[in-house]
């Protein structure tokens, strides 16, 4: 190869993304340092600043006319690069720190073997979180993973059709990286308004590719995830769509993720048996020994649709042996164990921290309705509470706090009582607010108990140095809030003492409501003078 010929054009396209802008292009620092690259970056008119930090990072900057054409403005950028290789990258996303995988790839000779490349990208969602990031490598919160087809060799002139969730039609063979390359938080909104007038724009631009060809799967599966921006009716009738399309295309790639969305509609409808159907429809069509192994990467979301139905319908047996099924699948996923080809046509739904947590709090909840207390038990000390967070939070302390007094659970709250003091001190807003709610519960529920179980459980957390103190702290808190209370309530009705005494006829109303708060308040000097002056 020639010294100076440019290895890799990368090519962007942005509109007013100062958010995020320098973030993304210094992240792309190390690749251009150890590669010969050119960054292209065409502009469809931005105006709040993000020009200036572009020309600061671009080879190459181009102004466009936005023409609600995703596809029209990336490839006008694509058409002047130079490099023996093309990547796609956007402002919202965010290249990892090592990169010696991608050099390794553009640098061997193994890159000849292929027309283009999939990059795994991780999807971040929780705005807060990612807003305490420094760089989103650090992000932990709830995410998906997402294979995308972004890197293309020049030769074979790359160029995206359609006009939203545009793409490069590709051809085999191709490579897919299987560590992380890009980390995205485009769909970590904070501003609803601007969450749903992106959804809107998708949902339309979506539509209008739809009405062009009304078999296009790949468009529909992609438009049933803006859900909450359409009309009612025409959603319903998207997945009557959809539904007829799967079963006529089951060789089709995006058959499977289509088999999902469907049976997470019906799941939300509350139509049980529905959802049940499909989901067993994907396992008799996509699942066993003589299957390709690319469909066990929806079973993930299958299996996790089916235990949550079956525990909603009381059949706790049949969820248990759908729930084994998800946690074996998610372990061989988190291992890298599973074939990631079908991660090409979208991200899956429940294959996240967040959502194994639930599964495993719907086990635990299974056998306690199947008076199985140990194995609940057993459940509960697998999960590290230390590192759960959100509503899977509550719903755990929830779980130990019935456990704690039934000795054959093994669960005792002294040992997790430190925990929720620690999480306590969690300084994001919303996950404070989950601990305090799951604070809150405790400590009305033990409240609730009969006498002999209540004083177990406080035995419990007075039994560690942290929860004794806690627990004369929050007595403390709670007699200031019921002598406040008797203030509030004596002042208060004093004060309805004295607009009666200024009516004749409500005299003998005004010496009883008196009489009655003297019980309260015997050394209340102006009570005294009421009573007296009332009784003549």
């Amino acid at each position: 190869m020639e010294k100076n010929k440019i290895v890799l054009s990368i090519c962007m396209i942005i509109k007013n993304e100062k958010r995020c802008l320098e973030r993304c292009l210094k992240s792309l620092t190390p690749l251009r340092e150890q590669l010969n690259c050119e960054l292209i970056i065409t502009d469809t008119g931005s105006t709040d600043g993000s020009i200036q930090i572009a020309k600061k990072y671009a080879d190459k900057f181009i102004s466009f006319i936005w023409c609600n054409d995703f596809s029209a403005a990336r490839n006008v950028g694509l058409e002047q690069a130079q490099g023996e290789w093309i990547m796609v990258i956007d402002a919202d996303e965010e290249l990892v720190e090592d990169v010696s995988h991608l050099v390794e790839f553009f640098t061997s000779e193994q890159r000849h073997q292929y027309y283009g490349c999939f990059l795994k990208k991780k999807n971040c969602f929780e705005a807060e979180i990612c807003n305490r990031c420094e760089s989103l490598k650090d992000y932990k919160g709830v995410s998906s993973d997402f294979l995308d087809y972004r890197v293309f060799r020049a030769d074979y002139n790359p160029r995206y059709i359609g006009i939203i969730h545009e793409y490069v039609p590709y051809r085999e063979p191709t490579y897919s990286f299987q560590n992380y390359v890009l980390y995205h938080d485009g769909y970590a909104f904070e501003d609803e308004t601007k969450r749903k007038q992106k959804k809107q724009r998708n949902a339309a631009l979506l539509q209008k590719q739809i009405k062009q060809n009304m078999h296009d799967l790949r468009a529909i599966v992609h438009i049933l995830v803006e859900e909450d921006v359409i009309n009612k009716e025409v959603y319903k009738n998207l997945i009557l769509l959809t539904e007829k399309l799967m079963y006529q295309e089951l060789n089709n790639l995006f058959a499977p993720n289509a088999f999902v969305k469907v049976a997470r509609y019906y799941s939300k409808q509350d139509n049980k048996q529905k959802t049940l159907e499909i989901c067993q429809d994907y396992v008799k069509l996509f699942v066993g020994e003589d299957k390709s192994d690319i469909y066990e990467l929806f079973e993930i979301d299958v299996r996790f649709i089916q235990s949550n139905t079956l525990f909603q319908q009381k059949q706790y047996r049949p969820a248990l042996k759908m729930i084994e099924k998800y946690l074996y699948l998610m372990e061989k996923y988190k291992k890298g164990e599973i074939n990631l080809r079908l991660l090409r046509t979208g991200s899956l739904s429940f294959a996240n921290e967040s959502h194994m947590q639930f599964i495993q709090f719907l086990e635990a909840r299974c056998y306690m309705e199947l008076g199985e207390i140990k194995s609940a038990g057993d459940v509960v000390k697998e999960v590290d509470l230390l590192e759960v967070t959100g509503a899977a939070f509550f719903n755990f302390y929830w779980l130990i706090v019935r456990l704690s007094h039934q000795e054959q659970s093994g669960i005792t709250l002294g040992e997790y009582y430190k925990i929720l003091l620690d999480a306590r001190k969690r300084e994001i807003p919303s996950q404070k607010k989950v601990v305090q709610d799951s604070y809150n519960m405790l400590h009305e529920y033990i409240g609730g108990l009969e006498k002999e179980k209540r004083d177990v459980l406080l035995e419990q957390i007075a039994s560690t140095k942290e929860g004794n103190e806690d627990l004369w702290a929050f007595i403390h808190k709670k007699n200031q809030e019921k002598q406040q209370n008797l203030i509030d309530i004596v002042e208060n009705t004093k004060k309805t003492i004295q607009s009666l005494i200024n009516e004749p006829s409500m005299k003998e109303k005004a010496l009883d409501l008196a009489q009655k708060l003297q019980a309260f308040a015997p050394e209340d000097e102006q009570v005294k003078q009421w009573i007296e002056l009332l009784s003549k």
